[in-house]
């Protein structure tokens, strides 16, 4: 056989697969629920029966959904009595609006969001630990569950303040079976502590130090050590965890030899470290060792077809309940659309508070608004990057400003932002 005739045709690198990945709509309330694209003609009251969520306000024929060439999809109202709301803002009869991903549909008493990507069963999925997520965690359960067959010897989990970095923490001690993790505030440990309060201390070692100390990594041997704000460790600091990190070993202050430690360190930070270690205050070396496996917390504004449940869980986490019935959609459509930077933190406290405004069990739009100040925002359903620009532009930067000048909501305008 002849070389010529043996050469085989190059192959170009593979790219990862699609892994199932569909547009969808997601309920978001009363239940958690998602269903395909209901294409074609219009649907109504009984599509949303087959979903497990029958609504009275709903007509038979409600709404049209349509597929557009290269993918687009919009949405139509179908001549319903109570009308088809987008983002906040009711659709005019015959109007066709397309959707971005995350915008949030209304229909009678039901709140949906559009999902470009969505992936995995349609039914919810059940709770990571403590943490509540019936679709928007996905991802991390992902993450979860390639931990559980290749345990990491160190993880860094990020993500913004509120987003439930300490629960992740948790679960993932559960996932490896080793009990509750041993946290410690690295950030508010002062410098001249450090050593001791993690690695011990033998007696005599310093002038109060009468009795000898194990610290905190071999007291937490066979476990796992969470190292939250990691971020917020001096650049002085950090060298003292690298022997830790690479050798599992701690010296305690005044030893003569280390000794060796079985704990897997997880550390959590709401700070970019990549751009800290290019400004120079964190050690490149040290995130290395910390980031041998990565997990990120989504944002609430990226998965607020799990608010609903978060509140719930809030509620009972209370001693109440709040049963879809005590809702008014509209209050709860406007909490989907506000960014609540505290992210599910934030949502809790808002929680509490609207309590102490009303009582009584359930969510209602008057206390909302005394909340967070009124009216509430209607969301324009043809932002343009040429009105976005130009708003922002006169209102100097302000988003509270710009949204006030599109006619729409603060959440509506963040996410075509980061679309465009």
């Amino acid at each position: 056989m002849t070389g010529e005739s043996s050469t085989h045709e190059h192959r170009a690198p593979a790219r990862r697969a699609a892994r199932d990945e569909r547009p969808a709509l997601v309920m978001a309330f009363p239940i958690s629920a998602a269903a395909p694209l209901p294409t074609g003609e219009p649907v109504g009251r009984a599509w949303l029966s087959a979903l497990g969520a029958p609504d009275s306000e709903v007509s038979g024929k409600h709404l049209k959904v349509t597929r557009l060439r290269g993918g687009g999809v919009q949405v139509s109202d179908a001549g319903s009595r109570n009308g088809t709301w987008v983002d906040g803002a009711r659709l005019g009869p015959e109007e066709a609006v397309t959707l971005s991903d995350g915008a949030l549909l209304r229909i009678g008493r039901s709140l949906f969001v559009y999902r470009e990507r969505f992936r995995g069963p349609l039914a919810p999925s059940a709770p990571l630990g403590r943490m509540v997520g019936p679709y928007g965690l996905r991802g991390v359960a992902d993450v979860l569950e390639a931990w559980r067959t290749q345990p990491p010897a160190n993880a860094l989990i990020v993500g913004e303040s509120g987003t439930g970095k300490e629960l992740m923490a948790e679960e993932l001690s559960r996932v490896l079976g080793r009990g509750a993790p041993v946290a410690v505030n690295v950030g508010a440990v002062p410098a001249t502590l450090f050593e001791g309060q993690l690695f011990g201390h033998v007696a005599g070692a310093f002038s109060d130090a009468r009795k000898a100390s194990r610290g905190v990594v071999l007291a937490a041997d066979g476990g796992v050590v969470f190292l939250d704000e990691i971020g917020e460790l001096s650049l002085e600091l950090q060298p003292k965890l690298l022997r830790l990190l690479e050798n599992r070993e701690v010296q305690a202050v005044g030893a003569e030899r280390p000794q060796k430690v079985d704990v897997v360190i997880v550390a959590a930070t709401h700070q970019p470290l990549e751009a800290r270690i290019e400004a120079g205050t964190f050690r490149r070396d040290l995130y290395a060792r910390l980031a041998m496996a990565i997990v990120s917390l989504p944002p609430l504004r990226d998965r607020v077809e799990d608010l609903f449940a978060i509140l719930q869980t809030v509620a009972l986490a209370r001693g109440e309940r709040l049963p879809p019935e005590a809702v008014e959609v509209e209050a709860l459509e406007r909490l989907m659309n506000e960014p609540l930077a505290g992210n599910v933190r934030e949502l809790g406290a808002l929680y509490a508070r609207m309590r102490l405004r009303d009582p009584e069990p359930g969510l209602r739009q008057w206390a909302l608004t005394e909340e967070l100040g009124g009216p509430a925002p209607i969301t324009g359903r043809a932002l343009t990057r040429e009105k976005v620009d130009a708003a922002l532009l006169a209102a100097g930067g302000n988003e509270s400003e710009a949204t006030r000048m599109l006619g729409c909501s603060r959440g509506a305008l963040r996410r075509f932002r980061s679309k465009a």
